[in-house]
């Protein structure tokens, strides 16, 4: 674990001064303490501070341990531009690899991230929403 610290603060001072990114730790999910709608960052989250945008990471959005959806936040361009992954049965992902179901949708460039934890009721009407996703 402290491994992971280490690479994530080498990470943060080999990015540009203009990027933040949040480390998140991966921690083992306890299914029977995690009722209901919840989040697991598992690619860091990275803000770009110029445009006060998320430009990458990814988030997993739990159903009593199903996975419901997925989120990517791309892969460092500050385009206000991110992925949602609807899943079925737990599967994002057909036998070939291919999503099931993909929405693009535009971000609020706020400088907000993205925490673990339980999902709002808002964030959760905006995870199924076809014409938006989940906001910082």
């Amino acid at each position: 674990m402290n491994l992971f610290k280490y690479i994530c603060i080498l990470t943060i001072f080999s990015l540009s001064c203009s990027k933040a990114i949040i480390c998140e730790i991966p921690k083992e999910v306890d299914c029977e303490k995690w009722n209901g709608y919840h989040k697991f960052i598992y690619d860091p989250i990275i803000v770009d501070e110029e445009c006060n945008c998320i430009v990458a990471g990814k988030v997993k959005y739990l159903h009593n341990c199903e996975t419901k959806a997925l989120v990517h936040y791309g892969s460092g361009e500050c385009d206000n531009m991110a992925l949602k992954i609807i899943c079925k049965d737990g599967n994002c992902f057909d036998k070939n690899g291919n999503p099931y179901e993909v929405q693009e949708f535009t971000i609020d460039c706020n400088g907000n991230s993205i925490q673990n934890g339980e999902v709002n009721a808002n964030e959760l009407d905006d995870l199924f929403d076809p014409t938006t996703g989940p906001q910082p």
